[in-house]
């Protein structure tokens, strides 16, 4: 009897010990940090310790003369070092390259080597040239690196996130540092509403060169642009606060430095983001048209032409930008395939370009620009199709300041190089491009699973509609046979 009931038990002991555990629940794939995050945030941040400083400090024969140059002279070679580094990883993962070459990014690296092979070859002194043109490449090769695995999109949101972050710790530095330099970055004017416009960029601060009021404006749009969709999201009531008091300091800083583009760009995404939220476009609309029509009887409108204008009329040169693009469409006549390398409009225009899209064909013509600017489209036709159209159900794959700040890119594009050149915009825009690339990419891969999963259906219910023919041919025997009835 005994034996009887101890076995039993035994028996049930040993079957739930082998048993296994119930699986905990997986943690939140948005909120790991994987090794390729660690490493593209790291390479990201060196690609940003190398701007606003330059080579001229290190090839002066008196360097260092102090600390402060030290510093700025070092930190200037470190976006080299992050393409350095990046290279190698990508020769570690060289499986995966090809289908990224074939794409924008490709291109990108195409127009990168073809304006430093033009440098080269066509202006006198090319070392500056090759040195912005290394940098620009080292932007592509690293983006490249951190594409290179299984999943790189929440990889490239966190780099995206953090270069965001560094526009808005730039946004708060500029904006705080006023009342400490005080006439050294503003001066008045009666165009602004607060009667000052902040940094001409005339001086230096900490051995650097100040910025120009276009840069402040730049980070400060950004800065707001990402603000805005935390302001607009359902959460805690705190953490709304924080994002609405970082929307509002920035939108001041925007308005101090009275960047016109900049300003016409952040208008352009924040209509993006705003349609965005589906279940309030109705109340954003009709909020709208109030605040219109409030706003022009209290005379906004004069004062906002007056402040975009600065002298109350319009300006078609867009203050001699215009001249300077004729005079480059002259030079570029001169290599109009190749370009003339990277710089190159310092040099024979003794003035800036200007216009990203004119820019990359002067500074790599129409083989080299010409295929960045194809890269360009396809992102931006991606950006449409997965942002406005077909959305993925996953909509944490699509928030909404992606396309908002590529279009401030795009729209800042007209009157600044923006992509054609190593610059804060561009390292900004930059990876939204291999991450549009990316969820391109994933699309196709939930796209291609769908149809298999569907061709495996139609494969199944054909052998399961012959097999039935087939039982019910054979169920009824023919007449005269074997066990069929007999009519004599």
């Amino acid at each position: 009897m005994g034996v009887e009931v101890v076995q039993p038990l035994r028996l049930r002991f040993k079957r739930r010990a082998g048993r296994p555990a119930p699986p905990a629940h997986p943690a939140d794939p948005a909120r790991k940090v994987s090794v390729n995050a660690l490493i593209g945030v790291g390479l990201w941040i060196l690609l940003w310790l190398g701007y606003n400083t330059g080579p001229e400090l290190a090839m002066d024969p008196n360097f260092p003369a102090n600390f402060t140059e030290f510093i700025h002279g070092v930190r200037a070679f470190f976006p080299m070092l992050a393409g350095w580094i990046a290279l190698l990883i990508i020769f570690a993962r060289a499986s995966r390259l090809f289908p990224w070459i074939v794409g924008p990014l490709g291109l990108m690296l195409f127009y990168a080597v073809t304006g430093m092979v033009s440098t080269w070859a066509y202006l006198p002194s090319p070392i500056i040239g090759l040195y912005y043109g290394a940098n620009y490449l080292a932007i592509v090769l690293v983006l490249l690196a951190i594409v290179l695995v299984a999943d790189p999109l929440p990889d490239l949101l966190k780099v995206l996130r953090v270069t965001w972050l560094m526009s808005t710790v730039l946004t708060l530095a500029l904006l705080g540092a006023i009342p400490l330099l005080g006439s050294q970055v503003t001066f008045e004017t009666d165009t602004s509403p607060v009667g000052m416009r902040a940094y001409n960029g005339a001086g230096t601060i900490m051995g650097m060169n100040s910025s120009r009021n276009t840069g402040f404006a730049r980070y400060a749009a950004i800065s707001a642009l990402v603000a805005l969709p935390g302001l607009l999201r359902k959460g805690r009531l705190v953490v709304r606060i924080i994002w609405g008091i970082l929307f509002a300091v920035s939108i001041y800083a925007l308005v101090i430095a009275n960047g016109r583009t900049e300003t016409l760009a952040f208008i352009g995404g924040a209509v993006v983001i705003l349609s965005a939220e589906k279940a309030k476009r109705t109340a954003y609309f009709l909020v709208g048209i109030g605040a219109a029509i409030l706003l022009g009887l209290r005379g906004f409108y004069s004062a906002f032409f007056l402040w975009f204008t600065r002298t109350g009329q319009l300006d078609l040169t867009m203050t001699g930008r215009t001249t300077a693009w004729q005079e480059g469409w002259t030079y570029l006549a001169g290599s109009p395939w190749v370009g003339l390398g990277f710089q190159s409009d310092r040099y024979f225009l003794h003035t800036h370009m200007h216009n990203a899209f004119l820019h990359v064909l002067f500074q790599a013509g129409f083989l080299g620009g010409g295929g960045i600017l194809i890269g360009y489209a396809i992102v931006s036709y991606y950006v449409v199709k997965y942002f406005f159209l077909r959305k993925p159900v996953d909509k944490s794959l699509i928030p909404p300041e992606i396309p908002a700040i590529f279009l401030f890119v795009t729209i800042s594009s007209i009157t600044e190089s923006t992509f054609a050149y190593y610059s804060a915009t561009w390292l900004m825009g930059a990876p939204i491009v291999a991450y549009v690339m990316g969820l391109h990419r994933h699309m196709q891969a939930i796209s291609a699973k769908a149809n298999q999963e569907r061709t495996l259906r139609l494969q199944s219910a054909r052998r399961a509609f012959r097999a039935g023919r087939s039982t019910e041919g054979g169920a009824v025997p023919p007449l005269g046979a074997g066990g069929g009835v007999s009519t004599r």
